[in-house]
């Protein structure tokens, strides 16, 4: 399947407002419509499938090992605190990782949760637990949150046939909590020993040099949703990475403009879906402690 790519509108064309900071000052010049070229498209095909309109289906880790390295390498450096890891959690899933087994993540959300996983997250994890099988699926819409999830029987039809084990749930586009619970409880429903993590949003328009702006955002782990959702998780015993805290540290201590990382306004470029990938990647270190 060809690679999903979603790209901003130019709000300017729309005929909305300037947006905030960060295009004040960027040195990078966006396309109007659409995106900036990719200099390392996925090199792994995956099979995928569009189960209704905008809605796409598919698997993932799309990047080699081997490119994934390529970006790393190539791209600025910067710095954030490791997140801290939930396995009280995510027991089955520090399991699989350390005793070996198998691994079904779910990356469920917006085009923010796309980039996520085509930074093949999963595959630096895979080359860290070498005795797990881990593979990956990706169900994302644009603008897609649980909100879009919990309608239409999407869950019964999509989601629980996938069997996932571990389903992330992340990205800039969830409305509401209540919507994040009720596709959790939808899922264990039928699914009850699936685990979950709940991430907080990263990209968009909010300035990442500006915590006040940050905080703000509607899926910024440091301001309201950031304090909801680790509730949620706490509740119903998911785990969760603020997301947010490390991915601003990252940009700022390369003391470069945020749009370095970006390919449009709002989603990340191929350096960008990398510290994604650096988050990740640390936050499932240490599971055979």
């Amino acid at each position: 399947m060809r690679t999903l790519v979603l790209c901003a509108v130019s709000l300017l064309a729309a005929g909305g407002p300037v947006l905030g900071d960060m295009m004040a000052d960027s040195p990078v010049k966006f396309p109007d419509k659409g995106c900036l070229p990719s200099k390392y498209p996925p090199d792994v095909r995956t099979k995928g499938q569009a189960p209704e309109k905008d809605y796409y289906l598919f698997g993932t880790p799309q990047r080699s090992i081997a490119q994934i390295d390529k970006i790393q390498a190539e791209m600025p450096k910067g710095e954030f605190t490791p997140p801290a890891n939930d396995w009280a959690n995510l027991p089955r899933t520090r399991k699989a990782l350390a005793e070996g087994g198998e691994l079904h993540v779910l990356g469920l959300g917006d085009s923010i949760v796309n980039d996520t996983m085509r930074s093949a997250w999963l595959a630096k994890v895979q080359q860290m637990y070498p005795k797990a099988k881990i593979r990956g699926t990706v169900y994302v819409r644009g603008g897609g949150g649980c909100q879009h999830y919990r309608e239409e029987d999407r869950v019964a039809k999509n989601i629980v046939p996938l069997k996932p084990d571990l389903v992330f749930i992340g990205g800039i586009s969830q409305k509401d909590i209540e919507s994040v619970r009720e596709v959790i409880k939808q899922i264990r429903q039928a699914l009850p020993q699936t685990e979950f993590l709940l991430a907080t949003g990263t990209f968009g328009t909010a300035d990442p040099r500006s915590e006040q702006e940050l905080a703000k955002a509607r899926h910024s782990g440091t301001g309201e949703w950031g304090k909801q959702l680790s509730a949620l998780a706490v509740e119903l015993k998911c785990g969760y990475l603020d997301m947010t805290t490390p991915w601003a540290q990252y940009i700022r201590s390369s003391k470069l403009h945020p749009h370095t990382f970006y390919r449009d306004r709002v989603h990340a470029n191929e350096s960008g879906e990398q510290i994604l990938c650096k988050i990740l990647t640390a936050y499932f270190s240490g599971a055979e402690k």
